[in-house]
């Protein structure tokens, strides 16, 4: 029984048809990946995430300290030259680890005082998905797909120290982000679907929050949470599609146009907050 078992298994495994997509060419991995993170069909596409967020300073424990939840709208719009344009804006929200309530103000552990909260509200956050420019670690194991995206950065700070000494952690902004995508094989290979089911894990090391107002004080925030891509704002989380619909109805959608530059906490904080002549 069990030789007749096995060449069943032979059999049926070899009438399997080869997998439709090739990642290691440019063109298909291209396609691959606008598929993976939005829709080639150049719909709006929700992917949310639910994260915890830890104050980590020398020496000690990393300590949990509030959740950030939220989601990102986008669309892929395809170029004449075979690239695609994306289109996108996110909003996430600082919330009670226990109650989920959103933050108005956050009593600061570190610093022992309380803090006004800002939220995420970044309008744009564009980009472009080109064949010659992107090259991935696309991991193939039977009808697993995994992508494996790890993003340092280090720029010059929208907030410079001599302008902000409270929100500012130096002249240089460095910051670690890492996301690692799981994806089904058979969702590739059928050629009726311009979008793929995903789910994905991100993890994020990044300097104190300027509206933490802890200066250069050594230490960082650390992000740990995970998310998926949703078939429509309708699933997004109650609390976070409400408080959005409220309170930044345009981030319902995506953008229509390209616009620079984008958006971050940091220069949206500047926005709000410019430096006094």
């Amino acid at each position: 029984m069990k030789k007749l078992a096995s060449l069943a298994f032979i059999l049926f495994a070899a009438s399997l048809p080869a997998s439709a997509i090739d990642f290691n060419k440019p063109d298909e991995a291209l396609q691959g990946f606008v598929k993976l993170r939005g829709n080639t069909d150049g719909s709006d596409t929700y992917a949310d995430w639910k994260v915890t967020v830890f104050i980590v300073e020398p020496g000690k424990k990393a300590v949990p300290v509030m959740r950030l939840d939220g989601f990102n709208v986008g669309r892929a719009i395809k170029n004449d030259d075979g690239s695609y344009q994306w289109l996108s804006r996110e909003v996430a929200y600082y919330r009670d680890l226990k109650s989920g309530d959103v933050l108005k103000q956050w009593m600061n552990p570190v610093t022992g005082k309380t803090n006004d909260v800002m939220h995420v509200v970044n309008d744009p956050v564009n980009g472009k998905f080109a064949a010659a420019s992107l090259s991935l670690p696309w991991d193939v194991r039977g009808e697993d797909v995994f992508l494996k995206m790890d993003i340092p950065l280090a720029y010059p700070n929208a907030l410079q120290p001599g302008d902000y000494p409270e929100e500012s952690t130096g002249p240089t902004y460095f910051a670690s982000e890492h996301f690692l995508y799981f994806a089904k094989t058979r969702d590739f290979d059928d050629p009726k679907l311009t979008s793929v089911p995903v789910t994905y894990a991100w993890t994020r090391t990044g300097p104190w929050l300027p509206w933490m107002k802890m200066g250069q004080r050594p230490g960082y925030v650390l992000y740990s949470g995970q998310g998926k891509k949703l078939k429509s704002a309708a699933d997004l989380d109650k609390v976070v599609r409400e408080y959005t619909e409220r309170n930044h109805a345009l981030f319902m959608k995506a953008p229509e146009k390209l616009v620079t530059p984008n958006e971050t906490s940091w220069t949206y904080y500047k926005k709000l907050n410019p430096v006094k002549k």
